[in-house]
């Protein structure tokens, strides 16, 4: 029999991981923190929460614990018109050399998209990337390109629609029954460990993807999130989130419109202002 979670449940479960470092749960909704840590209860057979309470205090366990409360994409290349858009509404602007920050990378598929973008538009060279999540063990996996064989034909599919030319085999290879992505390409990556959309204090990027992460969290939280996100993109930087996700009204005169189908903005101002 599975684990009771209603609102005092969830409530005294978040209190308590909270008390851990990139374990602050709190913002996110209820009926989320309900679904999810059904799922990592599961996973990590926690039966009582007086148990799970008592297992937090091992570090490994706690990792565990944040490896399965990420979400992961499903898909590379997941909504083609954005890679699209980014490919011809961005880069132009970005130019040769800029930087990139993925604050909730919760698995490789958007990361591993993106760097095949850059390869194809001969920007992988000259572009860095910070990639960042909570879990030492996920951050370990992106970072050695592990993806689940099983998706590899979807994934091809949507890098056709791309209408690139189709070298998605020289991308991949096979090992063990997981398909790995070429880890040459991960070289301008530097994955660290934190909380998700918590960047820095000096840090200001130029390009910040944060596609599907924010939909989660209760309105307050996700308020406070995308003003923290938007402080870190440079004057004249981009911002991208998931298509059915919103800014913040009180955040909408930072940002213009890039592409609205595709939730793509930009911040006002210049690059060295």
């Amino acid at each position: 029999m599975g684990v009771t979670l209603g609102i005092n449940e969830l409530k005294a479960v978040t209190s308590e991981m909270a008390r851990y470092e990139n374990m602050d749960y709190t913002g996110l909704s209820f009926s989320f923190l309900k679904r999810r840590l059904a799922y990592v209860f599961d996973k990590l057979k926690v039966r009582k929460l007086v148990a799970f309470s008592e297992r937090l205090k091992n570090n490994d366990f706690r990792d565990d614990v944040k490896y399965y409360m990420a979400v992961k994409v499903t898909e590379m290349f997941r909504d083609p018109g954005f890679w699209r858009s980014v490919r011809h509404n961005l880069f132009p602007v970005l130019g040769k050399e800029f930087n990139v920050w993925f604050p909730d990378t919760s698995s490789g598929e958007e990361l591993f998209s993106f760097l095949v973008l850059l390869k194809e538009n001969e920007l992988i060279d000259s572009v860095k990337i910070i990639c960042q999540h909570p879990s030492e063990k996920l951050c370990n996996e992106v970072s050695e390109g592990l993806l689940e064989v099983k998706d590899e034909e979807l994934n091809h599919s949507n890098y056709k629609r791309l209408e690139e030319h189709d070298r998605f085999e020289t991308y991949f290879k096979e090992e063990n029954g997981r398909l790995n992505f070429d880890k040459a390409l991960l070289k301008n990556c530097h994955f660290r460990i934190g909380a998700p959309g918590v960047a820095q204090d000096d840090e200001v990027f130029d390009f910040i993807v944060f596609r599907n992460s924010g939909i989660n969290y209760a309105y307050s939280r996700h308020e406070e999130l995308f003003k923290n996100i938007v402080e870190h993109i440079r004057p004249g930087g981009f911002l991208a989130i998931g298509v059915k996700e919103t800014i913040p009204e009180n955040l909408s005169d930072f940002l213009i419109v890039v592409d609205k189908k595709e939730s793509i903005f930009r911040k006002a101002g210049k690059k060295n202002e």
